[in-house]
């Protein structure tokens, strides 16, 4: 369950209200000093006499207390924290969430972060003896109340007691409250921020380090109470087991992060959930109820917010929502960026009048008397990282008993929109812009990062990319930032994305697939559907071919796949929801999530990050001849009087991450089917699998030839290349070699995302793919692995392949002999789960490209060709002699 806490919970204390009488509702007591039977007094002196330790005077522990009314009423004092528990709120459940609200603003630990994104614990205060305990429920198995499995469950499945603390006092009035001190709760590891940190402080990538709690340097910064939820935080310092330089931190032997504990209260009248549906992107509050007739025992609600008709609407009308859903604009984001911001909010209101409500959310500026802590209160806030790292991020806190979203805070980080406008430099690699297609991302320790992984950066890049083609039109001149007119229409797309995550929404990767290539300029087309048909997409900028004028170039509102997936989850009627989720075939309803497109097992060439299209190869051709069209003038594009060279490095970097992302579209149409998530029955329902068509799965493969593996895939002008400059600036947050290289390693870049395209396209399970697809859909339907792996090799080896050998360059030759190293681990270490065919197909390819070789050996070439052939006939002879061997 998504959660707000995004920096909204990372302001310092504040004033909050003075201490009132409580009577009920009321404030909390005026503390008795009185000493008749009932008193505090009396109390403590008779446990003194029962041999217990005496309780304190509820007047004397709180005498020059700082006390706040709300969800839990606290006192603070002398740099201690007193909860009050009041007897009847014993066992009342309630949530507890953690967020970093302040950060190191680098490695993974940045300020206004939930630290459990999906799942907010529940939780409920127990007395046992003289103590009260904080336990967690097991909500994820549940059964009937009442019932006998009800009592099967509570056998098998615990509470976890998180922390204790003493009963100090207790309150004089009609609550009795227990009075306790959980200071100690929170100069703790309570929250596992310690786990975080051993990435952090890590020495070695991937092995964590250690990071221990100093609590002598660890003290409570904050205390709030509103009525729907209590936020205490806390300033913890941590130190490395050993010696560590992180730049971002004062003194990295002490390593500063504050956590906000936020208590928030569960709705007294549960919401009426919607079930979840298989063809739907929802996120989704899922238990097990054991006393469900099902195989799986599985309940799965989605998640939303409660939005309810008022007056009864005439038949045919929209209704109006008892409470709207409104977002409110951080007093903290800049002010240049509110409007697009703000627009982004509201144009989600057309998706939901296909639910059939008018006016169901807007956005407001937060008014100056309202604090951002407080949970009724969803906001939009400005965050700033010393190193990009999430972006922009729409977390939610969530009632995990129904999917009830209560409240939500989305951050913006202030890299991703100055690296749109003003930044040419590039963080990543080529092989790197080629893994963020296929693979699930990861920070810099190895851990999977999802949301926050990859939209800041390729924002950046994006930006770059825009800026190029821009200058190129004479547009703007090279050293002009992105203007704003483009800027508001990227952070108006971010802001409805990161909303709609926070209104339920799941990433669609397949919704740009909804578009046809002729209408991505078409404004009418994009205004009714989208340029993508969801906002929840990952897409690239809309950029037009050379010469053709261009369209919006990010989604102007809310798509027609976002008013679909809106209307199941906030229809009133539940009947009309069931009818709405079997429209899944309807064009403009293309739905394929994270899960459907990273990975080695993903499988359909149109649900993919990053594209553009119903045709995504025929976009990549496009995008990548493009991009091709730019090198030689990049220079004039990137350079003005005074400018650094290294621009103009730093500005290739960028054009080849882009370029080799539009030609990695091409990978999963090799062995692909298109997927679908249809049900039997629904209109126009599609089979669950369709195969690629042979002649499409071969066009694939001779894009990635000509594009990735040919002789001229990244011809870059001499004269363009001796114009790469270095990095020569030299001081703290800046890199000024290309890992220890100062010139530009362009060997390096190409060799490294060319091998990794090679991974992808010879990984087990496409080769295990073809092999089931013609099993399933016919050999002739199907690019086979014979035929598939025979035009991989000529390619490669066209030199050799091509009649009479021809000198082999250098970045050729390097990939050359990764394709021996490739096809000798196929051949003699079979990676897991290859099947065996693709074994025998690939030394059949061995010997056959060893005889090619061997035929040349008379031939005229140069020196560096010679060798190379040489080398690669006789490491083909060993691998082939040791395979027969090893029979």
């Amino acid at each position: 369950m998504h959660r707000r806490l995004i920096g909204a919970l990372a302001l310092g204390a504040l004033g909050c209200a003075p201490a009132a009488a409580r009577q009920g509702a009321g404030g909390p007591p005026t503390p008795k000093t009185a000493g008749g039977a009932g008193s505090p007094a009396a109390a403590a002196a008779a446990a003194g006499a029962a041999g217990k330790t005496p309780l304190k005077p509820f007047a004397e522990l709180t005498k020059d207390a700082t006390a706040r009314p709300g969800f839990f009423d606290t006192y603070e004092k002398e740099g201690r924290v007193y909860l009050a528990v009041p007897k009847g709120r014993l066992n009342e459940n309630f949530l507890l969430s953690f967020q970093l609200a302040q950060g190191i603003g680098s490695r993974g630990i940045f300020g206004g972060t939930m630290m459990s994104l999906f799942e907010p614990a529940v939780v409920a205060m127990e007395r046992h003896g003289d103590k009260i305990y904080l336990v967690q429920k097991p909500l994820h198995y549940r059964a009937e109340t009442g019932s006998p499995t009800e009592k099967a469950v509570q056998l098998s499945f615990g509470t976890s007691v998180l922390d204790a603390a003493k009963v100090e006092s207790v309150r004089p009035g009609v609550d009795s409250a227990a009075v306790i001190d959980v200071t100690d709760w929170l100069i703790s590891d309570l929250s596992g921020i310690g786990d975080a940190l051993r990435f952090a402080v890590a020495t070695r990538p991937g092995t964590p380090g250690r990071a221990s709690l100093d609590k002598t340097r660890s003290f409570v910064e904050s205390v709030k109470s509103f009525p729907e939820n209590t936020n205490l935080r806390a300033k913890l310092t941590f130190a490395p087991g050993e010696p560590v330089d992180i730049g971002s931190v004062p003194d990295s032997r002490f390593i500063p992060v504050s956590i906000h504990y936020t208590l928030a209260k569960l709705p007294a009248q549960p919401m009426k959930p919607r079930l979840g549906d298989d063809r739907m992107g929802y996120f989704m509050t899922v238990f097990k109820d054991f006393s469900r007739p099902d195989e799986t025992f599985f309940t799965r609600y989605v998640n939303r917010w409660r939005l309810e008709c008022g007056a009864p609407a005439s038949a045919g009308a929209l209704c109006t929502p008892k409470k709207p859903i409104v977002y409110y604009i951080d007093p903290n984001v800049p002010t240049e960026y509110r409007p697009a911001m703000m627009a982004g909010v509201n144009k989600w209101a057309k998706a939901f009048e296909a639910a059939g409500f008018k006016d169901a959310i807007r956005a407001e500026l937060l008014p100056d008397s309202v604090d951002a802590e407080d949970i009724r209160y969803p906001t939009l806030r400005w965050n700033t990282s010393d190193e990009p790292g999430y972006g922009a991020i729409g977390p939610s806190i969530v009632d995990p008993r129904t999917g009830e979203i209560l409240d939500a805070d989305i951050l913006f980080e202030a890299n991703m929109v100055q690296g749109f406008r003003y930044d040419w430099g590039v963080r990543s690699t080529a092989a790197q812009a080629v893994n963020a297609m296929f693979a699930t991302p990861v920070d810099e320790h190895g851990r999977e990062l999802g949301e926050m992984a990859a939209l800041g950066a390729e924002l950046t890049a994006q930006g770059e990319l825009l800026r190029t083609v821009l200058t190129a039109k004479g547009e703007i001149n090279p050293n002009d930032p992105v203007p704003m007119e483009f800027v508001n229409q990227a952070i108006t797309w971010v802001t409805m994305h990161e909303v709609g995550h926070t209104l339920g929404l799941r990433h669609n990767f397949r919704s740009s697939a909804d578009t046809p290539l002729d209408k991505l300029h078409d404004a009418q087309w994009a205004e009714e559907r989208g340029v993508f048909s969801s906002v929840m997409e990952y897409p690239t900028v809309n950029l037009a071919a050379a010469g053709k004028p261009n369209g919006a170039y990010y989604n102007p509102g809310a798509g027609s796949s976002d008013a679909w997936v809106i209307s199941y989850g906030y229809t009133p009627d539940d009947a009309r929801a069931k009818l709405i989720a079997r429209d899944a075939a309807k064009p403009g309803h293309a739905y394929g999530t994270d899960e459907d497109a990273r990975g080695a097992g993903a499988i359909d060439p149109t649900v993919n990050v990053f594209d553009l299209g119903a045709d995504p190869l025929a976009w990549g051709k496009e995008r990548a001849t493009l991009i091709r069209s730019l090198w030689p003038e990049l220079p004039k594009r990137a350079l003005a009087d005074d400018s650094r060279y290294a621009r103009l490095t730093q500005g290739f970097q960028s054009l080849l991450n882009q370029y080799v992302a539009a030609v990695s579209t091409g990978v999963k149409y090799i062995g692909g089917q298109y997927q679908y998530r249809d049900h039997v029955g629904d209109p126009g329902g599609r089979p669950p699998f369709v195969a690629v068509p042979k002649a499409k799965q071969r066009e694939a493969l001779d894009f990635l030839n000509s594009y990735a593996f040919g002789e001229k895939s990244f011809d870059v002008p001499r004269e363009v290349l001796a114009q790469f400059g270095a990095n020569r600036w030299s001081h703290w947050g800046v890199n000024n070699t290309y890992a220890g290289r100062i010139d530009y390693p362009l060997a390096e870049q190409v060799l490294g995302a060319q091998r990794a395209l090679l991974d992808q396209v010879m990984q087990p399970f496409v080769f295990a793919r073809i092999r089931d697809a013609e099993t399933k859909f016919g050999a002739a339907e199907v690019l086979t692995i014979p035929e598939y792996m025979g035009e991989l090799t000529s390619a490669i080896w066209s030199e050799v392949y091509g009649g009479g050998a021809r000198n082999v360059s250098a970045n050729r030759r390097d990939l050359q002999r990764t394709y021996i190293d490739r096809m000798s681990t196929l051949v003699l270490d079979t990676p897991e789960r290859m099947p065996a065919d693709a074994r025998s197909v690939g030394r059949q390819q061995l010997k056959e490209l060893k005889r090619r070789i061997d035929a040349t050996s008379g031939a005229s070439v140069n020196a560096y060709t010679r060798a190379h052939l040489a080398e690669s006939s006789a490491r083909i002879g060993k691998v082939l002699e040791a395979e027969l061997g090893a029979k």
